[in-house]
């Protein structure tokens, strides 16, 4: 994969790049901490959201590494699983095409349409959160980065 260094990688079980991602994707301006936000994720879509190894990406041009935290949930009654992962790092951008997001909510899974503007709905009632824009995945140009195991 081009930019990560597999061996310096917090996270080791790298799969590779499904243009066929089944599930939501939003992008979130809020000016908090992550753990701010997964508390409040978790109060309102009862999602109960544990902090897993951050994600590590070189920048070989640059000599340097921007680590972003994940944070995950497996819901295994709805077959579901869902990440938030934040989007910056001392100037450097996990998807560097949506600078204005501070963290992305990733949501496996099969969900009815419908559910987009429900959940951009709820989380826009987080008093923290400022925006949030559902992204097209097959669009993002470094959708790479967000492939995670």
């Amino acid at each position: 994969m081009v930019g990560l260094n597999r061996s310096n990688m917090a996270r080791k079980n790298l799969v590779k790049i499904e243009d066929d991602f089944q599930g939501m994707l939003f992008g979130i301006a809020a000016q908090v901490k992550d753990y701010q936000l997964c508390w409040n994720l978790n109060r309102l879509f009862g999602f109960d959201l544990k902090r897993m190894d951050d994600i590590e990406i070189i920048h070989r041009k640059k000599n340097k590494t921007s680590v972003f935290s994940l944070y995950r949930f497996e819901d295994d009654l709805d077959k579901c699983i869902v990440n938030v992962v934040s989007n910056k790092y001392l100037g450097e951008f996990l998807i560097p095409e949506i600078k204005q997001a501070d963290y992305f909510l990733i949501l496996h899974g099969e969900f009815a349409e419908d559910r987009v503007d429900e959940i951009v709905h709820r989380l826009k009632n987080i008093s923290a959160v400022q925006m949030t824009i559902p992204v097209n995945y097959s669009g993002l140009k470094s959708k790479k980065n967000l492939i995670f195991e």
